[in-house]
């Protein structure tokens, strides 16, 4: 019975310095490897959720900007058509971030300074290029 429990002591006391010394040693490099993998593929998936993010967040800024600068295109030149020294000329209208820019002819200056009070007006409406010509 001494013997064997003197075997069982020496097994465990073994087993223990094995442990003790495997602990110490670094862990295997092919799960280091891994591990660094794993965390290098997450922070680069966030990183593309944060830039499709961004991206998506641009994009609907400029299709906003974009509907806002159609609307105030639409309300300008709805104005002109109800306008009796307006109405019926061939008045080019764009807007870009809210600057209006107005071109084609005329038919005398108090036409072409009422187009530009009517655009400058329009809300959302920012600045007026005025390029009309009289004819």
């Amino acid at each position: 019975m001494k013997k064997s429990f003197g075997i069982v002591a020496i097994t465990l006391a073994s087993s223990l310095v094995l442990l003790t010394v495997g602990c110490d040693k670094n862990k295997d490099p092919a799960t280091t490897t891994s591990e660094e993998k794993y965390d290098n593929s997450a922070a680069a998936t966030k990183q593309n959720a944060n830039d499709l993010g961004n991206t998506l967040e641009r994009k609907a800024d400029q299709a906003g900007q974009a509907i806002d600068d159609a609307a105030i295109t639409t309300s300008v030149k709805s104005k002109y058509l109800a306008d009796d020294l307006l109405k019926g000329l061939d008045i080019s209208v764009e807007t870009d971030h809210g600057v209006v820019m107005l071109t084609g002819a005329v038919q005398n200056d108090s036409a072409r300074e009422r187009a530009t009070q009517i655009a400058q007006g329009t809300d959302g409406v920012v600045s007026v290029n005025n390029s009309l010509s009289v004819k």
